[in-house]
């Protein structure tokens, strides 16, 4: 297991394009429209892991990213959120990971606010079995709008290996919020899980708002 608040001590080889990073709208390349994501077939979950950093939920399902096929591969979180927009964190990220036949990976996240409870989310928590690995059966809903709102741009994943070459759309309207009880779950459970912004080093991010 790696250490959050040892961060500067994680083994990095791999350069200059890593993720997160803060989202800067003024600095952004505008493009008209949504950010092109749509679910074809509905993400089941299937085994959910407690990996000692978060929750881990291994699913099926398929996506569409900028007309490109991806398979869903699984869901975990974070507290609070890793990505920043314009300075400002929101309480938790949500990362539905997927990869495509190649092995190539996209991950969405989705920025979360505090406010109603999250039926989905409950279920997730209340399956949780610390240090367990559990058979799960949940429908994940549709927490990705009909047209997400966002930004997009090529980094890492945000744990050690810290691997690049990973698309981010990072959705900024999502159809889930989480409640205050569940929130204070995650932080009680896994906060800090966050890995500290990084530079942009040049990279263009896209935003697509409207």
């Amino acid at each position: 297991m790696f250490d959050y608040n040892a961060q500067s001590q994680w083994s990095n080889g791999f350069g200059r394009q890593q993720s997160p990073v803060d989202l800067k709208g003024s600095e952004a390349v505008q493009h008209k429209g949504s950010l092109l994501f749509e679910i074809k077939n509905s993400y089941d979950l299937i085994s959910e892991i407690d990996d000692q950093t978060t929750i881990r939920v291994l699913g099926n399902g398929s996506a569409a990213v900028f007309g490109r096929s991806f398979d869903f591969v699984q869901v975990h979180f974070h507290v609070p959120a890793e990505h920043l927009v314009d300075g400002e964190a929101k309480p938790f990220e949500i990362h539905l990971v997927h990869q495509n036949k190649i092995g190539q990976l996209v991950v969405v996240a989705l920025l979360v606010s505090e406010g109603k409870e999250d039926a989905t989310l409950q279920q997730i928590i209340d399956q949780f079995q610390a240090g367990r690995t559990k058979s799960v059966n949940i429908q994940l809903e549709d927490w990705v709008p009909a047209r997400p709102t966002g930004f997009h741009y090529l980094g890492s994943l945000t744990t050690p290996p810290l691997t690049e070459g990973v698309e981010w759309l990072v959705i900024t309207n999502p159809n889930v919020s989480i409640s205050a009880d569940q929130l204070a779950w995650f932080k009680a459970h896994f906060q800090p899980n966050n890995r500290e912004t990084q530079d942009l080093n040049g990279r263009l991010i896209g935003s697509y708002l409207k």
